[in-house]
């Protein structure tokens, strides 16, 4: 059942990203820029366990539309920083936003009271799966309350 749910929402969450021109993997990027500021391509490509060359390929992208800037470190001139641009901000909040309403068609059939009761119980899951790594699930940022 999980992994029926798993899929039936990673397709509506793909759909939603991509009617706002993003990848999943886009968004998260935005969303990881968002939450932490500026960080060097290494970083970021550490931060999404993507190897450099596929990071690359969906920062070009990104790049072209205005959405991120790639500029030289000022401290290390042999890196480049990845900076979140405002197009990029308002692209990852109408990304967001459908997002979240995507969430609540998923929730729908559920009152607030257990909806919020199973957001806490995965994020105990997640948090027992990746040792509190946060980085495996929606940017911190745009995550619902849990209480």
């Amino acid at each position: 059942m999980l992994a029926l749910l798993g899929h039936e929402a990673m397709r509506r969450l793909r759909d939603a990203h991509t009617a706002n021109g993003l990848t999943p993997r886009q968004f998260h990027i935005l969303g990881l820029l968002h939450d932490r500021g500026p960080l060097a391509q290494t970083d970021l490509a550490a931060e999404t366990d993507t190897a450099a060359s596929v990071l690359v390929t969906q920062l070009n992208p990104l790049e072209t539309e205005g959405l991120v800037t790639r500029t030289r470190d000022p401290r290390d001139r042999r890196r480049h920083l990845v900076v979140l641009t405002e197009a990029g901000e308002r692209r990852l909040s109408d990304a967001a936003t459908a997002q979240r309403e995507v969430e609540d068609g998923l929730f729908r059939s559920l009152s607030d009271s257990q909806r919020s009761r199973l957001t806490r119980l995965l994020v105990l899951v997640r948090d027992d799966l990746t040792g509190g790594d946060e980085h495996c699930g929606t940017p911190t940022s745009l995550d619902r309350k849990t209480s």
